[in-house]
């Protein structure tokens, strides 16, 4: 039987990298985009934890909830399924678009030269407007919270406490706090680095470093560990579309930087010990079992302890769409089936997981089965798309900035591919910074060619 479950594994993970591969164009991290990004988070947060569980690892403190033995059968399969089916339909897309569409590779858009206009006084300004913005922002935030994260965790006060006040009670302005801080400040951050890279002028330099400092403190306002090691991961990819990245140096450094801070959280900030490297605790098991163990028990909680949400997790005006829709997550449900202590005790939040989890929890099999075809066509649009836009510092931002949009959606839930007040945010802010920064008359040359970074097949 364990052989037999191996065998399944293998072939799984072989497919699935073989079918992101042909609809990514190539998986290697020195040519990074938005859907072998998508793949490698896919296969570390969900896919491996997913199989080790399959194959019999299951001393995890999540797993070890899961009553019914068939749910950790019908989960893997669940989540093998979605992870066919989407660089399947990504294929698809691509073939379409091909045929219907004027579309660029992202290859040759890496290597495309960088336009920009040369006067940048209206740009400078209204970056410089958008900075005053993220520092009142986060001001009037931190005044809200009536603590600052950095001395906190210094002083050493219960982090999940705080970490709850700062999201679900939370008693400002949501939208000051979502849009103009955790989601403006790292774009007008993304921003000044992509000007700084293309002129090398000094005042690019300072506001960027200024933005980058912020959005270390932003990032961290709820001491969570994966929105710095994102905001990272774009920095990289800036790099990578840009042009700038000719081989792996610049991602082994990365990967320096994310495990260093990885280690600072769970070695000073919470304390780990001597079960900093153990399989099931620590760094690796949060990484490879937690997020994904959620996803098993999404399927044990609905309808056993909880029935179907049937559209109650999609955003209260939506309900002309799905009349069951109040903005009901399933990830707060499956918390308070599984750790309803933590939820009265106000110390424990949600139990997000991988897209499938939620649209699950909301329609049953069906959900499953139509999730990756939605992700997929909406993902392709962008993916297949955003490359034949002309190279500038704004398509540039734009291309990332869906990217790490597309992750967060990956791994935080269904309802929000079809709607996100952050992604519609960043949508006008493009717009805004289209129109500002005027005709791109400046040319900037990448240094690579279409034929240098091609897969040789």
């Amino acid at each position: 039987m364990l052989f037999f479950r191996i065998a399944i594994v293998i072939c799984v993970f072989c497919l699935v990298t073989f079918l992101f591969r042909k609809a990514s164009g190539s998986l290697k991290f020195t040519k990074l985009n938005m859907i072998s990004l998508i793949y490698y988070f896919m296969i570390l947060f969900n896919l491996i934890g997913a199989s080790l569980i399959y194959l019999g690892l299951r001393d995890h403190y999540l797993i070890q909830k899961i009553k019914l033995s068939s749910t950790i059968d019908t989960s893997y399969y669940a989540l093998a399924y979605a992870m066919i089916m989407l660089p399947l339909v990504l294929m698809v897309m691509k073939l379409i678009l091909s045929r219907f569409a004027k579309k660029r590779e992202i290859n040759a858009y890496v290597a495309s030269d960088i336009y920009f206009n040369a006067n940048m006084i209206n740009m400078q300004g209204l970056v410089l407007f958008l900075m005053a913005i993220c520092t009142l922002a986060t001001a009037y935030v931190f005044i809200n919270l009536g603590y600052i994260p950095l001395l906190s965790m210094i002083r050493g006060e219960n982090l999940d406490a705080l970490r709850q006040s700062g999201n679900r009670f939370f008693s400002g302005n949501q939208y000051v706090k979502n849009l103009l801080m955790t989601s403006l400040t790292p774009f007008v951050s993304y921003l000044t680095y992509i000007y700084f890279r293309i002129t090398k002028r000094k005042s690019w330099c300072f506001m960027f470093c200024y933005m980058a400092l912020l959005s270390v403190i932003v990032l961290t306002y709820d001491f969570a560990k994966s929105p710095i090691i994102t905001y990272l991961l774009g920095l990289y990819l800036l790099e990578v579309v840009m042009g700038n990245v000719k081989n792996r140096k610049r991602f082994n450094k990365l990967a320096i930087a994310a495990a260093s801070l990885i280690l600072f959280f769970y070695v000073v900030v919470a304390d780990v010990g001597a079960s900093l490297f153990s399989i099931y605790t620590g760094p690796i098991g949060r990484i490879i079992f937690t997020q994904i163990a959620t996803l098993f028990l999404h399927v044990e909680a609905f309808p056993l302890h909880h029935a179907y949400l049937n559209g109650a997790s999609f955003n209260g005006w939506m309900s002309f769409l799905f009349p069951a829709a109040e903005g009901l997550r399933s990830g707060r449900v499956v918390m308070s089936i599984y750790n309803a202590a933590g939820v009265e005790s106000n110390t424990a939040g949600v139990m997000n997981t991988v897209f499938i989890g939620e649209a699950y929890a909301n329609y049953g099999f069906t959900g499953i089965l139509v999730a990756p075809i939605v992700f997929g066509i909406i993902i392709g649009l962008f993916a297949y798309l955003l490359p034949s836009l002309k190279k500038s510092p704004v398509s540039i931002l734009l291309y990332v900035q869906m990217t790490l949009q597309f992750v967060t959606m990956i791994e935080g839930g269904f309802v929000d591919i079809l709607y996100s007040a952050s992604t519609i945010f960043i949508i006008l802010l493009v717009i805004v910074l289209k129109i500002v920064a005027g005709h791109p008359g400046r040319r900037k040359k990448t240094g690579l060619s279409i034929s240098g970074i091609e897969e040789k097949h």
